[in-house]
């Protein structure tokens, strides 16, 4: 059976679900999963609705195969699911509909400096089939991760800052990322990117911040909750927009910590829950189970 995961995303109106799930009923396609969400809050308060719609945005993600009889192989499961698409678009107005193999298998970069616990944590779950997505290459500024990627035969870049300009810089990490990638992952990358360099990558880029944002941004967060007396730490997976560690949220988490907690016991308990937050942010990704609504996400569990 050909398996794909299967994207809409429209103006919210009454029907959709039927309409959606009868276009694969149509087609002998089987649902496997299923999600679907209004974004209540941009309702309209009063007035009639426009174009006989609700108001509002509708997100629906789902897992669907395709008899094995009409799909014997990639290329007729590929055709089968883009009559699909067609049909989508042309029964669904203002639709954006996407297709996608499942189970993920989406190319990630990592880009990293000397910090190493997100980058070990990126290729372990690659490595065991808990991502939904393949670790291809590594690009970092400092020559530490060599012996990790070498041992499990990944791609490792070294761009250093040294004696070069930040635009000179961010011009080799670009090239070193290449176009053949599907998300770009800072795994405690601890260099700032600029505007163009966000407007020249390939594709959505993953920061994980080492705090429950907006609290402690900047240098040495944890040296500054603790001395705040903090009773709980936390970490912050979100898409990298212009807007410094603004982006929109994917995931977040917190531990309990008290006063007996050293600045060092602190910085081993944010890296486990950075590490953590980062993997289920990216792993969301991979499985297309993130939809931007405006400056949030729709994360379906």
């Amino acid at each position: 059976m050909a398996q794909r995961i299967v994207r809409v995303t429209c103006p919210d109106r009454p029907g959709l679900v039927g309409t959606i799930t009868t276009a694969f009923a149509d087609r002998g396609m089987n649902i496997l999963q299923l999600d679907q969400f209004t974004d209540a809050d941009a309702l309209p308060q009063t007035g009639a609705p426009v174009h006989g719609t609700s108001g509002g945005s509708f997100f629906f993600r789902a897992v669907v195969d395709s008899p094995a009889d009409r799909t014997p192989d990639d290329d007729a499961a590929d055709a089968e699911f883009h009559r699909l698409r067609e049909r989508l678009t042309n029964s669904v107005d203002d639709s954006i509909v996407e297709v996608q193999p499942y189970p993920s298998k989406l190319r990630v970069v990592v880009l990293a400096s000397k910090t190493d616990h997100c980058v070990v944590e990126m290729i372990r779950r690659a490595q065991t089939d808990q991502l939904s997505g393949e670790v291809v290459k590594v690009v970092a500024n400092h020559d530490v991760h060599g012996p990790l990627c070498d041992f499990y035969g990944i791609e490792h870049v070294v761009v250093p800052n040294a004696d070069l300009t930040k635009e000179e810089h961010e011009a080799a990490v670009l090239e070193a990322i290449g176009t053949d990638v599907d998300v770009v992952v800072l795994a405690r990358y601890m260099r700032i990117l600029s505007d163009d360099f966000l407007q020249k990558a390939p594709c959505p880029i993953i920061n994980i911040h080492h705090s429950f944002l907006p609290s402690f941004i900047g240098a040495n967060p944890y040296q500054r909750a603790h001395d705040r007396g903090v009773k709980m730490i936390g970490a912050t997976a979100h898409y990298v927009t212009a807007d410094l560690d603004e982006g929109p949220i994917i995931e977040q988490d917190v531990v309990r910590v008290d006063h007996r907690h050293t600045k060092d016991e602190l910085v081993k308990s944010g890296a486990d829950v950075e590490r953590n937050v980062l993997y289920r942010a990216v792993k969301a990704h991979c499985e297309g189970r993130i939809f931007l609504d405006g400056d949030r996400t729709v994360v379906f569990g």
